[in-house]
């Protein structure tokens, strides 16, 4: 029976730990060695009562056979088991080191004076250097016994409507210390006052379409939030409930109360926010903070193809830019059988399965930036890597009078030849001049481009491309199509096509992503693509 045990289960024999490990894992691979991890690191490794260094340890020939370990860090309970290390295979540990502990008693009460009608209701950051640690709740009585590792710990003390505290204590193993907080009352204010899109389009879905005010109070107060337009009028108006928290956030769509849109323009914001009458402190005065915002319904928002390299179409670049401080954020899995562009029609076909990371950002408006990173795995278990990147200015939006949009712009592909993805024209330099008859739901594009391959190719490449998006409320979709002519090698020149749908519902700000084609080179070869990104 141990036989039969040994030889289903190895790693029974492999780790005999003592019972005050649990939760670690002892893990075989093939190969040989001993590797031993801790967590926290740098913990003194003993091997039968020989120091052997510290945490991360590995050791790729040790003597087989049973051995006794010993882990000490500071601060921590020391550690100890057996491990059984065999000829044939390779051993990981991986130890959770365990605290040592003391207790801290904290007792949290008002400044000398301060006055009782300001509520305190502290919470307790046992780890400052820690910024996602849930805070401790105290309970009524404000007082909370800690269990903290042994040593200077710092903990940060918080409560609305009164200044923050931090205390530094030295807790002790054996005996529970007493620490005392005396909390200062706040002096009102209003702070880090923000606007998530200082210019918007209220025809946008979802939060594509509103802008979000926020600002932090620092005690009980009262406030509104008003939106005047350029006649002074009053078009939106948001009455606070009594400030019971630090962070305040008011959401606007761009429409008054009725619900009606405004009309383009630019509008004037006020907050307005003061403290409680009866919690007045020497010299405080009511906030009065204002801003603007700007409503542009040319400021459309909705996601496009980049795996190229640029924005719009998969084999169409469109002139559209996004609006200046917006993004899109995507990730895309291509399958299909392949040339490399740089190939001709007697080099093999690949089935490989591209993907690639890409972003588009407009750092102000009518400018667009767009980086694409590609890694392309080959059956031949060599992985290819590439970057794309483009800039676009929009000279035209097509949102006027003339019905047309119109951009220039330039494209760079750095690659190895196993890395080219299958979509773009390949590693080189290009300049495009994308233009587009702007209808109510539709973009008619056409987009010449000229290529240089490089870096051997000295005569470049005319791309013509055209085609056609549909952009609704919460669906892009349309078709495009790309005729490569390479003057010095026609056995390169390639003919592309396909169609592609995006879906952004609201009110998320992700989008998903279908696509499939066509490529001819000489013999006509199929694709299909999903995604998944992020717009904003």
């Amino acid at each position: 029976m141990p036989l039969l045990l040994l030889l289903l289960f190895p790693c029974v024999l492999a780790a005999r730990e003592t019972k005050d490990i649990i939760g670690d894992t002892f893990e075989e691979s093939s190969g040989t060695g001993l590797e031993i991890y801790t967590n926290p690191s740098r913990a003194r490794v003993y091997i039968d009562g020989v120091d052997c260094g510290y945490t991360p340890l590995i050791m790729n020939n040790p003597a087989p056979g049973i051995h006794f370990i010993r882990l000490i860090h500071d601060g921590y309970k020391e550690r100890s088991f057996n491990v059984n290390i065999f000829s044939n295979s390779r051993l990981t540990v991986s130890i959770k080191m365990e605290a040592i502990l003391g207790l801290a008693m904290v007792s949290v009460y008002r400044e000398k004076d301060s006055t009782e009608l300001r509520p305190l209701n502290p919470q307790i950051y046992a780890n400052i250097w820690d910024e996602d640690i849930t805070p401790v709740i105290l309970p009524n009585d404000n007082k909370i016994l800690l269990s903290l590792p042994v040593g200077y710990n710092t903990i940060k003390i918080r409560a609305f409507g009164w200044e923050d505290s931090l205390k530094t204590i030295m807790v002790n193993e054996h005996t529970t210390v007493a620490v005392d907080i005396f909390m200062k009352p706040a002096v009102f204010k209003v702070v880090n006052v923000t606007q998530s899109r200082k210019r918007f389009n209220p025809m946008n879905p979802g939060s594509l379409g509103v802008t979000e005010y926020s600002f932090e109070v620092s005690a009980p107060g009262t406030g509104a939030l008003t939106i005047l337009d350029s006649n002074e009028s009053v078009v939106f108006e948001k009455q606070f409930e009594q400030f019971d928290t630090w962070i305040q956030n008011v959401t606007w769509d761009g429409r008054d109360s009725q619900g009606v849109p405004r009309p383009e323009g630019v509008y004037i914001v006020i907050i307005e926010a003061s403290v409680m009458p009866e919690l007045i402190q020497d010299k405080e005065k009511p906030f009065f903070i204002a801003m603007k915002t700007e409503i542009s319904y040319s400021a459309v928002i909705f996601p496009l193809s980049v795996e190229s390299g640029i924005s719009g179409l998969t084999f169409a670049p469109l002139p559209h830019a996004l609006p200046a401080g917006s993004f899109q954020i995507n990730a895309n899995l291509l399958f299909g059988n392949f040339h490399a562009p740089s190939k001709t029609q007697e080099d093999e076909k690949k089935s490989i399965f591209p993907f690639s990371i890409s972003m588009r950002i407009s750092p102000f408006n009518r400018f667009e930036l767009t980086a694409v990173f590609n890694i392309t795995p080959q059956p031949e278990n060599v992985t290819g890597l590439s970057f794309l990147g483009s800039v676009k200015y929009n000279f035209l939006d097509g949102k006027g009078s003339v019905p047309l949009a119109f951009s220039i712009g330039t494209s760079y592909a750095g690659t190895n030849l196993t890395g080219e993805y299958p979509l773009s024209p390949g590693r080189g330099i290009g300049f495009y001049t994308p233009l587009s008859l702007e209808l109510t739901n539709l973009s008619v594009a056409f987009c010449p481009i000229v290529f240089w391959y490089g870096p051997e190719g000295f005569i470049p490449q005319l791309l013509l491309s055209t085609g056609v998006l549909y952009h609704g409320s919460w669906i892009t979709g349309g078709i495009s199509a790309r005729y490569e002519l390479n003057f010095e090698d026609n056995t390169r020149s390639r003919l592309l096509a396909g169609m592609e749908v995006n879906l952004f519902p609201p009110p998320s700000n992700f989008f998903f992503s279908l696509r499939g084609g066509v490529i001819y080179q000489q013999g006509i070869s199929g694709y299909g693509g999903v995604g998944i990104g992020l717009i904003y």
